[in-house]
């Protein structure tokens, strides 16, 4: 099977939907742990099928079983890299993306807030619109690069018990001011891919994540570093957490000689003023290889540096 195509050879919106075949299951009744894998879905937006056997409860047997299901009636779509989509792939490859369908987002807004949003806070609607389900290759790549960091981060807080992992923003545009030279006050903003806090007994560590698949320019990644050190500065952040002063940009990328380049742009960044939030130190990076689902513990490790830390490694907390 081939990804579908525009006149011009460049990939359509959306990526081909293998066949489903609903009749295989009978009477499909969805049960707490089918809800559990959509609030799952919905609030990572994206996953592969390996992090939702990893977040939700069940053997691995059970967890793809149902997702063959939601699939097949509809409560799921699968999403797959154009090179991978071939019809012999098992429905539960960890190559598989799902994403929520308008049947899950209907199921789960019936339910409930207490599965609508699994972080405890209450909402009556699940935000999802047809959109969701036509997607480019690349914002999907991105998306799943996120969606196994958090994946990573949260059976990790999971299994540390002594470490607290709240507040997960994702997509949030986030408005501040700043003082120009002239006097006057003019915007700042930054849209994190992800914004999270770390707690451990007395430590507070506040994290703005962005996922780096060395498609942006370097100069945008410039822009992106000048925003940063202005927001941090800002009144709108600073007034918003309680230590202000412990907060990073951690930056994950795919490739050491990406990696490389983007630690070498930082260090040439003329600092926009004598800033008393850490300067070019604020900001943390890292590869995506440093850490994985089959060793989570890993995120929590020294893996992170900055472009002053020469050989030496930092951990978040």
């Amino acid at each position: 099977m081939t990804a579908s195509t525009s006149p011009t050879g460049r990939l359509r919106k959306f990526i081909p939907q293998p066949h489903r075949y609903a009749e295989l299951y009978g009477n499909f009744t969805l049960t707490p742990r089918d809800l559990e894998i959509l609030a799952t879905v919905h609030s990572y937006r994206y996953l592969e099928a390996r992090h939702i056997r990893a977040l939700v409860a069940g053997s691995d047997q059970q967890i793809t079983r149902r997702l063959q299901g939601l699939f097949h009636n509809r409560y799921v779509g699968r999403f797959l890299p154009p090179q991978r989509m071939r019809l012999d792939l098992d429905q539960g490859a960890p190559l598989i993306a799902y994403g929520l369908e308008l049947a899950g987002a209907r199921a789960l807004a019936a339910t409930g807030p207490a599965v609508a949003r699994p972080n405890g806070s209450e909402r009556n609607t699940v935000n999802w619109n047809k959109a969701h389900t036509r997607r480019t290759e690349w914002f999907l790549r991105h998306s799943l690069m996120l969606s196994n960091f958090r994946c990573v981060l949260e059976l990790a807080t999971r299994a540390d018990a002594e470490t607290d992992f709240s507040s997960w923003e994702q997509g949030v545009l986030r408005k501040g001011t700043r003082i120009a030279t002239d006097g006057r006050m003019r915007p700042v903003r930054v849209a994190p891919d992800g914004y999270f806090a770390l707690r451990r007994a007395d430590k507070t560590r506040h994290c703005f994540l962005e996922i780096d698949r060395a498609t942006e320019e370097l100069d945008r990644l410039m822009a992106k570093y000048v925003n940063y050190w202005w927001y941090l500065q800002s009144p709108e952040f600073r007034s918003s957490v309680d230590r202000a002063d412990r907060a990073i940009v951690l930056f994950v990328t795919i490739g050491p000689q990406r990696l490389t380049n983007m630690m070498a742009t930082l260090r040439d960044l003329r600092k926009p003023n004598r800033s008393q939030h850490g300067g070019k130190g604020l900001f943390w990076f890292c590869l995506e290889s440093e850490y994985s689902i089959n060793e989570v513990a890993s995120v929590f490790g020294a893996i992170w540096q900055t472009i002053g830390s020469g050989s030496e490694r930092y951990k978040p907390l």
